[in-house]
This record gives C-alpha cells, structure tokens and sequence, in this order.
C-alpha cells in the first residue's frame, strides 16, 4: 500500500463502519483485506521474477495452446476486428464517463493485459472463464468479446466493488451491467469477497477453462486463490494474473510444473485512461497431461 493509500485509510474507514449494519458480513471481509494489506505493507516479500516481452511468449503460447497451431494464429486473434472494437468502445466509454467517475485510474486494467485476456480466451476457448476484481469491467468486457468470438461460454466475476458514492452505476459499466448483480448475456457477477465466493462457485461450475485475477494483491490472497483455480483449471487451461511483482505467490504455480509459466512485462502503447505504464503480469498453462 503507497503512503497515499494511508491517506485515504480513515475515510475508508468511516465507509466500512456506514456499511456494517446493512452488510455485517461484506464489512468483515472489506476490515480483513484492509488487514492483509497493512501487514504486507509493513513486511512485503520480494517477488525476483524474471520477466520476458510478449514478443518474446508468442511462439510459446502458439506452440503450447491445444487449439491453435502457429505464431500466425496468435497474429490473426490479435488483429481481429472484435477485438480492435471492444478497446474503440472502452476507450469511448472511459473518456465519457471521466469526469463523473468515483473510481481510481489505477483500478482500471490496462490494455495490454486486457488485450492478453482477449487473447487467451479465444486460444483456450473455454466453456467458463472465472474472474476476480472487477472495478469499471474492462478485463470482463474483453472476456465476453473473446467468448462471443468463440460461439459462446460464460464468464463468472468475482468482485468487492469500491465504498464510493454512486459506485454501483460505475461497477462493469464497460461489460454493459452497470452494478446489476444479474446475469447479461453469459456474465454472471458475483458480489463478495473471493474467500467467501469462490470455493462455492468453483465446485459448482465443476472446472474452468481460463482463470484471471486482478483483485487483492498480497500474498496471502492471491496465492489462496491460484492455488483454488489451479485445482478447478482443466487441462490445456490458464491462468492469467495481474501485478504478480508485488509478491511471491504467482511463483507458487511452479510446483504444479505448468506446461508454460511466464512473468510478463511491457510499456502501454495507447493506455486506456491516463499516462503510459508499465505493466506485468503471470501466465500459466496447465499441461494437457499430468507430468
């Protein structure tokens, strides 16, 4: 947590106890991250991942997905025209709604991860894709473009939204559910908090193809929840997780001997809000046959 994030504690603060009496349990598990992140903050592991480009990770993933052959197949997903009009429609989204926008641009997943869910969803072609951290809903309108593209599937979002007035009309706005904890067209988002949804939700759906996380990043949650994907994830499926430097949980993978295992990092050419960043993420493989 930066210092600006001590900042904000009190008035966050103020916001979990006004949430307490209507939702005790969502207060509980909002206190208990608030928690984690403290202790990390004060004692936060190293995380010596090396890193490689994407350039560098496409003829892996060419060679190593089930369903796709060749570094050209890779080329083609990127360049298709579903893919290219989702970012045109976030883009138009983010900008519309900046001024009146209670969330933070960090929040926000950046493209080029966002381009990387797109990417694996339509390599992978899941029937179910489960996702945690949702904030504005850019990862999960990427998701449902790719799963469209597919012919079809469901995607499962996992999410705490923000304690900010008026969040509810901002929360999956650019995935087209504006707050609603209903089901759109094969999104069905789930309001809570991972440790609390998951377990339910992936022995319910039975296996998943593609799992991406991008909600609390300290160790403690994020290898709570790899570990819970990796024993749903089928064979030949993925995981995708965001910001694995902040710790050393997306290293944990490495002891299920993935197919592929990768730290991947880049610079944002067209940030979807704000300046260039610099971005990096995990990805994750499982072999189509047990080592």
């Amino acid at each position: 947590m930066s210092g600006r994030a001590y900042h904000k504690l009190p008035a966050e603060m103020l916001r979990l106890a006004a949430l307490a009496p209507a939702r005790p349990v969502e207060a509980y598990d909002r206190a208990a991250g608030y928690l984690d992140l403290l202790s990390e903050t004060v004692r936060r592991p190293p995380a010596p991942y090396g890193t490689v480009g994407l350039d560098e990770v496409i003829p892996e993933l060419a060679s190593t997905s089930s369903d796709s052959g060749n570094v050209a197949d890779v080329s083609r997903i990127l360049g298709e025209t579903a893919l290219a009009e989702t970012e045109r429609r976030t883009r138009e989204l983010l900008g519309g709604i900046s001024k009146q926008d209670p969330f933070e641009a960090r929040w926000t997943a950046d493209v080029v991860f966002a381009r990387c869910c797109y990417l694996l969803c339509r390599l992978v072609r899941p029937e179910r894709v489960v996702e945690t951290g949702v904030a504005h809903g850019v990862s999960s309108a990427f998701l449902l473009a790719a799963l469209r593209e597919n012919g079809g599937g469901d995607l499962h979002s996992v999410d705490l939204p923000p304690l900010r007035r008026e969040a509810g009309r901002f929360w999956g706005i650019a995935a087209g559910c504006n707050g609603s904890t209903g089901d759109t067209d094969g999104w069905h988002l789930h309001r809570g908090a991972s440790r609390r949804v998951l377990p339910g939700l992936l022995r319910e759906l039975g296996s998943v193809g593609l799992f991406v996380h991008d909600s609390l990043h300290t160790r403690r949650n994020m290898a709570y929840e790899l570990d819970l994907a990796w024993k749903y994830l089928r064979p030949g499926g993925a995981i995708l997780a965001d910001d694995p430097e902040r710790n050393a949980a997306f290293g944990g993978l490495s002891e299920r001997r993935p197919a592929l295992m990768r730290v991947i990092r880049e610079i944002e050419d067209t940030p979807l809000t704000g300046e260039a960043a610099k971005t990096t993420f995990g990805l994750a493989i499982k072999a189509l046959t047990a080592p």
